[in-house]
Order: structure tokens, then sequence, then C-alpha cells
């Protein structure tokens, strides 16, 4: 069987310490642990004292990749300090994201810059022994997404494929045929795909899969036609993200147990897709 996983950053506990301890409570082995909640190098510690392996982490993101000036300056050293941080801990793969995502007005258009920028990161992490995986985001980042996949042709740059963000945003476009080739990590989770343009990431559910729209049963078949062999992760929000809330009453720990079923679940069906071809 696969292994399987979970993020950080899904709001079942108070702190770190409790989020981790219920994970392990929970059955998951491992854990993504995303930077840009703020108290990396703690959580990466916590994770190792608990026993849970990290497949990759989560960098945090910016706009700012894209245009001149002191934030930058600024979020380039921090993103090194972020990959020298995962390479201290031994942590495999690092997320990044092409923007914060949102409107077009929010973030420059791709520019020479702004590769650059991703090009010396990339050079930053090999030498580090860690790669970059670059998520796709919302339909006004992907051609930002595009213009990076397409224009750094490097084995230490990825793919980190979000199920999520890819049927709510863009649907119609096939990412696993397109970049699955190159594919790295992976983020499943679900909604109701029905986003329409501006800024509200509200429709970004991070629900657990099967309790939205998403045709997981399409997802599997696709993602199964790709390479990866890395762990299933789940990538959830418990309570923070859109209406309906489904799992506000429900406790932190009964819903990392329901989260490590759905995410067995996709793991089976990932190896059994595997094992018919089809």
């Amino acid at each position: 069987m696969l292994e399987i996983g979970v993020n950080t950053n899904n709001e079942c506990g108070k702190d770190a310490k409790e989020v981790l301890t219920n994970i392990k409570k929970a059955g998951f082995e491992n854990v993504m642990v995303a930077f840009k909640v703020g108290k990396a190098e703690e959580t990466l510690k916590i994770a190792t004292e608990l026993g849970l392996k990290v497949p990759y982490v989560h960098l945090t993101n910016s706009n700012n990749l894209w245009s001149k000036g002191e934030e930058n300056k600024s979020l380039m050293a921090n993103l090194k300090e972020q990959i020298e941080l995962t390479a201290k801990y031994k942590v495999p793969i690092a997320v990044l994201h092409a923007t914060s995502g949102g409107a077009d007005e929010l973030a420059l258009p791709p520019n020479e810059f702004g590769l650059n920028c991703v090009s010396e990161l990339v050079a930053f992490a090999k030498k580090h022994k860690v790669k970059i995986a670059l998520e796709n985001l919302d339909q006004p980042s992907f051609k930002h997404f595009k213009y990076v996949m397409d224009n750094i042709d490097d084995k230490n740059l990825g793919f980190c494929y979000d199920a999520g963000h890819h049927q709510l945003y863009i649907p119609k476009i096939d990412l696993l045929q397109r970049y699955g080739n190159r594919i790295l990590a992976i983020h499943l989770h679900d909604n109701l795909m029905d986003w329409t343009f501006g800024y509200d990431w509200t429709r970004d559910l991070h629900r657990l899969p099967f309790d939205g729209k998403i045709d997981y049963d399409k997802i599997i078949k696709n993602l199964a036609k790709t390479p990866y062999k890395n762990v299933v992760m789940l990538e959830l929000h418990k309570d923070s993200c859109g209406e309906p809330r489904l799992y506000e009453k429900m406790a932190n720990l009964d819903f990392l147990k329901e989260a490590k079923k759905r995410a067995e679940k996709l793991a089976e069906m990932l190896e059994l897709a595997r094992k018919s071809g089809k």
C-alpha cells in the first residue's frame, strides 16, 4: 500500500505540537510541513521527534517573485533560508507557488526577471539536494506556472499537482498529460467546482476527498498514468474555507481519523488503477 500523509496547517489543534500529535494519533505516517503558518523549524523538529516523515514542505509564496525591489530581495532571502531549513531536516522536496494567487492585477505578468528568480532558487536548492515542485494554483496564476514550467528545463524543477485547484480553476486543461512526467508531489482535496473569476478564495474549500464534486475516479486514473510513486498527500483545512463548513462540530482527532480513511481509499484506488493499466 502506498503511504499516506496530510498537511500540518489542517486546523486540527491550537499549535504545531497538538496538530502533529493528533496526526500521529490518527495513524498518519507522513506530514507536509507548511512554512507559511510560521514556526517552521519547531514544526519540523516536533514531527521528527514524533517519528513522522516529511516527504515535502510547502514554502511561503508571494507575488514579489515577478517585481524588482526590496520586497523581492527580502522574499528571495527568505525562500533561501527556508530551502536551507528543508535541507537541514533532509526533506527532499519543497513546494512553491509561482504567485500568491488572485486576480491578474495582483501580480505582474510573467517576465524574464521572475523566471531568473525561480531559476536562481532551483539552482540554490540543487546545491542543498532539495528539489522544487511548482504547484498549480488558480486561473490568474496559471500563466505564471506555465511560463516557468515551459522555460526552465531542469530535473531539479518538477510539478506539484493540486487536484483541487485543477478541478476548481482550470478543469479543461489536462495538467497531468502536459506536465505529469515531471510530477514530484500531490495535494488531494475536494470542492464544489463553482469558482468564478475574482478575488474570492473561499471556493477553494480543501474538503475531505469525496465531500465535494471532484471526480476522483477520473483524477486517480490520470494520476496512475504518471510516474508518481510518492506519498498520497491530503491538503485539508478543517474549518476556515467557505460555506457550508461541514466539519465544525467534528472533534479534531475524529476529523483526522476520517481523513486517514479517505487517504487510504485514494491510495487503494491508485494502486488498483496502476495494476489494471486503464
